[in-house]
């Protein structure tokens, strides 16, 4: 935990374990009831007093220091989540990204709108619209990306001059708490973002939330912890709370036969096997016209049987574990009955502990398990179409609406895709996964509720508008 700027590192611990060899990696603090509710009131009775620029100084400086010390940070990581190197160093580059975009958002959330609501000249009363941090965000954050997605909440939290207690996952508390403490080391006041850290996660949440002056909920993580928490703030008195869950995908990458066979390959090396499968973008399921499909499987073929998997510390090693074996027996026995129901694995299907092979399957039909639901690994399956009006009936076959792609060079095709799948983001001839740190990020259906992140509308959304009126 942090409280007052301090780790915390007394009462009830847990251990933290390395996915690959079960090593004790690190103890973290598990959080008692008096502890959750001192850090959330701490951070609640904190009013950001420092200024625009202040604020993008400590963003600025944290964003130098993760680039000087890329390794080291990237080890913590692949300590505690099972991720190679490769996927490790490429995640703290996203972290200074966010930094310095979010150094840029801490002058924009502070400017006047007021004039936008200005229509007419009427003589009226004068209007003014105040637009403020709120008092209290409250942060939910994932395993897959220890660091990324913590900063992804803090740091437009910050751009917007909000105080935030924080909630990693109990699987990877260490990488959270680095980047919290080094924040603290770069100027961040004391208690402007507390952290609390638990064993049992659902208990930890329902203790946040017996807390009743909280603003704002902001949760990344899966589909069925997303809706617990909706019903648990309901449940709690914070039905009209903000709430903004970024959930699990789904995303479909629609191979037409006029594709660049070549593109699509590099796109699903990166989209299905990088950080071992486990994005809410990667990609779960490869739709390809059945007129190319051989000739787009035996190039798939050879460039899937090069990844190295195996040891997460070796840097020449492609790809590391999912976060534990139980993760990984799931994948599997998803693997396994996709198989029994008529999919031909054409490679991997390989597990040893929470190491997972890449793996790719043919003749999947959409209404399988693998591809049915969220499966959180290094898999990728292919479902073959007759032509480009089957292949966008299968993709349209899904309640996650995140994210989407089609390789063709058929300019109209690609828009007809783009507009009938409405997902939350759409790459044309480029991976689902793809974002820009401004854009506007999320889904729907299954995905979300349709509010955004993107570290512009994040910021925005962790302030409140109030309008005064002088007559």
């Amino acid at each position: 935990m942090i409280i007052d700027g301090k780790r915390v590192l007394k009462g009830d611990m847990f251990d933290i374990v390395n996915p690959y060899n079960g090593d004790i990696v690190g103890k973290a603090v598990d959080a008692s009831n008096s502890d959750i509710q001192g850090a959330l009131e701490k951070s609640y009775d904190y009013q950001c007093e420092l200024s625009a620029t202040e604020r993008a100084n400590i963003l600025l400086k944290t964003a130098n220091y993760f680039e000087k010390h890329i390794l080291e940070l990237a080890k913590l990581i692949t300590l505690e989540t099972g991720l190679c190197l490769k996927d490790t160093k490429y995640e703290i580059g996203r972290v200074v990204n966010c930094a310095r975009y979010s150094a840029k958002v801490c002058h924009l959330v502070e400017r006047d709108t007021t004039a936008n609501y200005l229509l007419d000249e009427e003589n009226k009363p004068k209007l003014n619209v105040i637009n403020e941090p709120m008092d209290l965000i409250v942060g939910i954050t994932p395993f897959n990306h220890p660091m990324n997605q913590v900063a992804h909440k803090v740091f437009p939290s910050i751009a917007s001059g909000a105080s935030m207690v924080l909630k990693p996952s109990e699987k990877t508390p260490l990488s959270a708490i680095k980047l919290v403490e080094i924040l603290i080391e770069h100027g961040l006041p004391d208690n402007m973002v507390n952290v609390i850290t638990g064993k049992d996660a659902n208990l930890t949440v329902k203790n946040i939330l017996l807390f009743s002056d909280m603003d704002m909920l902001t949760f990344t993580g899966g589909l069925s912890a997303g809706l617990i928490i909706q019903k648990e703030m309901i449940k709690h008195g914070h039905a009209l709370k903000r709430y903004v869950p970024e959930l699990g995908g789904c995303s479909s990458l629609i191979i037409c036969s006029d594709a660049d066979l070549d593109l699509a390959v590099k796109i699903i090396m990166n989209g299905c096997f990088k950080n071992s499968g486990q994005r809410c973008t990667s990609i779960r399921r490869v739709i390809i016209e059945q007129k190319v499909a051989e000739e787009f499987i035996d190039k798939l073929m050879t460039q899937v049987a090069s990844i190295s998997y195996g040891n997460p510390n070796d840097e020449q090693t492609d790809m590391g574990t999912v976060i534990n074996e139980e993760s990984a027996k799931k994948i599997e026995n998803r693997i396994n009955l996709a198989i029994t129901k008529g999919a031909k694995l054409l490679y991997g299907g390989k597990r040893q502990g929470a190491l997972l092979s890449p793996t790719v399957l043919d003749h999947v039909d959409v209404s399988m398990e693998l591809v049915a639901m969220e499966t959180f690994g290094p898999v990728c399956p292919i479902i073959r179409a007759t032509d480009y009006s089957e292949a966008l009936l299968f993709a349209k076959q899904t309640n996650y609406r995140l994210a989407g792609a089609i390789i063709t060079a058929d300019k109209n095709k690609a828009m007809t895709a783009s507009k009938e799948l409405k997902v939350g983001q759409f790459s044309i001839n480029g991976p689902p996964s793809y974002r820009t740190e401004a854009a506007p990020f999320g889904g729907f259906g299954d995905s979300g509720n349709g509010e955004k992140e993107g570290v512009i509308l994040a910021a925005h959304g962790m302030r409140r508008i109030r309008t005064t009126y002088e007559h």
